[in-house]
C-alpha cells in the first residue's frame, strides 16, 4: 500500500498560483503542515509509512501535480483541508488523481469536513475523517489493507470506525459521529524532517524547511507580531542581541475551553502537552534551527496555569523569547503576567472580539468588557505588549450603535496603552460550516441548504482576499449598503472617540495639542506613509487610473483622519456616509456580477425568507427578554429554533446534523 499525504492550498484557484516557497520577497510565511505531520507521525507507530506532498506551500500548477502523482503511484491519498477556503483546491485536486487512479482511495480530513455533505457529493472524495485524524485514519489503513481498491466497499465495517463520513449503500450521507481522540500522554509534536524529505523529493530542495522560520531583522520587522506591533526596552534589547536568528512556532495544546458561535469546534476538549516533551521541542528548534524566540501557536494558549507556568520556565531557562496569542482575558491575572514577563515573555494578544457586551454575549464569550479592560490595564501595569483592535464585525445583532460601542471601546483601550489613534480593518465573521453561526445563517435562508447552493458559498467565501466584505454574507436585520458603512464608521469613531479623551482628560490646552499631534495626526501621517510603501511596488506597473485612483483613496482617507480632530461629530460621520457610499457604488459596479456570474456573497441575491425564517431571526425583541448571557448565546437561538423544525429521522438527516454541531 502506498499512502501519499497532501496539503490544500487555501484560497481561490485565481489566488493560490503563486508558490510560498521559496518566499523569495513574498511577505507571506509558508504554512506548516501539522496536522498531516501529527498523523504520520500516528501511522508510524502503527507501522504504516507516507510520503507527504506540502502543495499548499509549493502550490504546483496542474502539470507538475500529474507528474509527481504519477512518479508516487499512490493506492491511498490524504488530504488535508485545513479551511473552508480550501474547497476550490480540494475540488481541483482530487479531480486530477481520479482521473489519474480511477480505483485509489483518496480521503479528505480538516475543518473543511464540516461539509462532508458537500464534498462526498461534488467531488471524487472518497470519506471525509471528522474531528481528530490519527486514530481514523489510522483505522481506515487497516481497513483498506483488507479493500485495497474503492470498489471493493464493506459498509458494515466502515460503520464501526468513529469520525467517518462517505456515501453509503443507499446513496445517502452516512457519519459515523466524531473521531476519537488521543490521549495527552500521547501527543506528539509535528517531525520536521519527514517534512524536509517531502520538500527535498517533491520541491526540489529540502533546506526550505528553514523558510517556514522568521528572521530576525531589526529594522526589517521590529516592532513585529511578536511585540503586538509595540515598540518596547525589552523588544528593543531582543531584537538588537539576536539578529539573523530565527523566530519559530510551539504548539502546546490542543482545543479550547471556550465555545464560541462563530468558531468550529473541530477537537474535543482541551489537551496540554507534558513539560518534558515540550522542553525537548524547545531545545530541537534551538539548536537545529536557531530559533530564539516563540510564537505559541494554539487556538487557545495558556488556559491552563500549571502548564503555562512550566513553560515559562523552561523557556527562561534555555534564553528563549516568547509571545502569546488566543488567550482569554479570564485565564491570566496581573500576577501571571508579571511572571510570564520575568520569563522572558514579550508579549500577548487576547480573543477580544467585540466592544459590545451583547454581541459578545450572542458570541458565547462567556466574559464582559470589564473582564477584557481589566485584562489590558494589568499588560499596561506589568509592561506587556499587547493588540487591541482587529474586532470583528456583522455577527446577527449587530447594529450601527454596537458599531460604534466597538469603536469607543477600542479607543479607549488605545488611549489607555497610549497607543495612536489608529485603528486597524474589522474582521467580517464569516459563516464556517459545523458552526452555530453556519447553522443559523441557513436557518435564516441567507445561506442556501441545497448541495448546489452550499458549494457555491464556499467557493465565493474563498474568492476575494483583497476585499473581505465580498465574502461576508449578511446575518444583520440590515440591508448590505448599510453593513458596507459600518467598515468606514468603525475605524473612524474610534478615532474620535480617542480625540474626546484626550481633550477630557487634560487639563492643559498645550498637553491636549501636543497629544493630539503626537498620538493622531502624526500617527495619521506614519499610516499613510507605511500604506504608500506597502503598496508602491505593488502597483509601479500597473496603469495610469489604476494608480491615481489609488493615490486618491489614500489621500482621501488620510484627509479623513485629520478632520477627525476638528469636525463634530455629526458632521464627520455624514461625510464618512457620502463616502461610504461612493465606494459602494462602485464596488457594486464592479462585482455585482462578472461574465452573467455572481462570485460575491456580499452581493449575492436569495430569495425572500419564509415567514418561519424570519421568525427564526436575533432581534431587540428576543434580546431584552433574556436574563442570562447564555439565553442571549446564539448556539441558544440555534437550538431553539431547531425545536420549531422538523427532527431530523433519516441517517442522512442525522448526518447533517452532527456535521452542523461540531465538537
Amino acid at each position: 500500500m502506498k499512502i501519499l499525504m497532501c496539503s490544500v492550498p487555501d484560497g481561490s484557484l485565481r489566488h493560490t498560483l503563486k508558490p510560498l516557497l521559496p518566499r523569495n520577497n513574498h511577505w507571506q510565511l509558508p504554512i506548516l503542515p501539522i496536522g498531516i505531520l501529527r498523523i504520520m507521525s500516528w501511522m508510524e507507530k502503527n507501522n504504516y509509512d507516507s510520503d507527504i506532498y506540502d502543495i499548499n506551500n509549493l502550490r504546483p500548477p496542474d502539470e507538475k501535480l500529474i507528474e509527481v502523482f504519477k512518479l508516487i503511484n499512490p493506492t491511498v491519498v490524504g488530504l488535508s483541508a485545513t479551511l473552508t477556503h480550501c474547497y476550490p483546491n480540494t475540488k481541483r485536486i482530487t479531480k486530477i488523481l481520479r482521473k489519474l487512479f480511477p480505483n485509489i482511495w483518496i480521503i479528505v480530513g480538516g475543518h473543511l469536513t464540516g461539509s462532508s455533505n458537500v464534498l462526498l457529493d461534488k467531488t471524487e472524495t472518497d470519506i471525509c475523517v471528522i474531528g481528530d485524524g490519527e486514530l481514523p485514519f489510522v483505522k481506515l489503513l487497516d481497513y483498506f489493507k483488507l479493500h485495497p481498491t474503492r470498489k471493493q466497499i464493506n459498509y458494515t465495517e466502515l460503520n464501526q470506525i468513529k469520525g467517518l463520513a462517505f456515501i453509503d449503500e443507499n446513496h445517502k450521507l452516512k457519519v459515523t459521529g466524531n473521531s476519537e481522540q488521543l490521549s495527552e500522554s500521547e501527543l506528539t509534536h509535528p517531525d520536521l524532517n519527514k517534512l524536509k524529505k517531502g520538500l527535498k523529493d517533491f520541491g526540489g530542495k529540502g533546506e526550505f524547511i528553514n523558510e517556514f522560520f522568521e528572521t530576525i531583522k531589526k529594522t526589517v520587522n521590529f516592532p513585529t507580531t511578536l511585540t503586538q506591533g509595540q515598540s518596547n526596552p525589552e523588544g528593543v534589547k531582543f531584537y538588537e542581541r539576536n539578529e539573523n536568528k530565527k523566530i519559530g512556532l510551539l504548539q502546546t495544546v490542543r482545543g479550547c475551553v471556550a465555545r464560541c458561535s462563530f468558531c468550529q469546534r473541530y477537537t474535543r476538549g482541551y489537551r496540554v502537552y507534558a513539560a518534558n516533551d515540550l522542553e525537548t521541542r524547545i531545545l530541537e528548534l534551538k539548536n537545529k534551527y536557531n530559533v530564539r524566540a516563540l510564537m505559541l501557536d494554539d487556538e487557545n494558549s495558556l488556559s491552563n496555569r500549571i502548564q503555562s507556568y512550566q513553560i515559562a520556565r523552561i523557556l527562561k531557562k534555555h534564553d528563549i523569547f516568547w509571545s502569546a496569542a488566543g488567550v482569554r482575558v479570564t485565564s491570566v491575572t496581573y500576577e501571571d503576567l508579571k511572571f510570564y514577563k520575568e520569563h522572558n515573555m514579550l508579549s500577548i494578544r487576547f480573543g477580544i472580539e467585540t466592544g459590545s457586551q451583547k454581541i459578545l454575549d450572542i458570541m458565547e464569550k462567556k466574559f464582559t468588557v470589564e473582564d477584557v479592560y481589566n485584562a489590558i490595564s494589568n499588560c499596561k501595569k506589568v509592561g506587556m505588549s499587547t493588540a487591541t483592535d482587529q474586532l470583528m464585525l456583522g455577527m446577527p445583532g449587530e447594529t450601527r450603535e454596537t458599531v460604534i460601542e466597538s469603536a469607543k471601546f477600542v479607543a479607549s483601550l488605545k488611549f489607555l496603552l497610549e497607543d495612536s489613534s489608529d485603528i486597524g480593518n474589522p474582521f467580517w465573521a464569516s459563516a464556517i460550516p459545523g458552526t452555530p453561526l453556519y447553522e443559523y445563517c441557513q436557518q435564516i435562508g441567507v445561506i442556501e441548504k441545497t448541495l448546489d447552493g452550499e458549494e457555491n458559498y464556499l467557493i465565493r467565501s474563498s474568492e476575494h482576499k483583497h476585499t473581505p466584505i465580498l465574502n461576508y454574507v449578511n446575518k444583520t436585520d440590515w440591508d448590505i449598503k448599510e453593513v458596507h458603512f459600518w467598515s468606514y464608521l468603525y475605524p473612524y469613531a474610534g478615532k474620535k472617540e480617542y480625540v474626546n479623551l484626550i481633550i477630557k482628560n487634560n487639563k492643559s490646552i498645550k498637553n491636549k495639542l501636543l497629544k493630539i499631534y503626537k498620538l493622531c495626526i502624526k500617527g495619521s501621517l506614519n499610516n499613510l506613509i507605511g500604506n504608500f510603501n506597502r503598496r508602491k511596488d505593488f502597483y509601479k506597473n500597473e496603469k495610469f487610473l489604476k494608480k491615481m485612483k489609488w493615490y486618491i483613496i489614500l489621500s482621501i482617507n488620510f484627509l479623513l483622519s485629520l478632520s477627525v480632530t476638528f469636525l463634530p461629530k455629526v458632521v464627520l460621520f455624514s461625510i464618512i456616509r457620502v463616502y461610504a457610499n461612493i465606494r459602494f457604488f462602485f464596488l457594486k459596479k464592479n462585482n455585482k456580477v462578472k461574465k452573467g456570474k455572481q462570485i460575491s456573497n456580499f452581493f449575492k441575491e436569495l430569495p425572500d425568507a419564509t415567514a418561519a425564517a424570519r421568525n427564526f431571526r436575533i432581534n431587540e425583541n428576543k434580546i431584552a427578554k433574556t436574563n442570562r448571557q447564555i439565553d442571549r448565546s446564539l448556539r441558544t437561538v440555534v437550538m431553539n429554533n431547531r425545536k420549531q423544525m422538523k427532527p431530523p429521522i433519516t441517517d442522512d438527516e442525522k448526518g447533517l446534523q452532527i456535521l452542523a454541531q461540531g465538537q
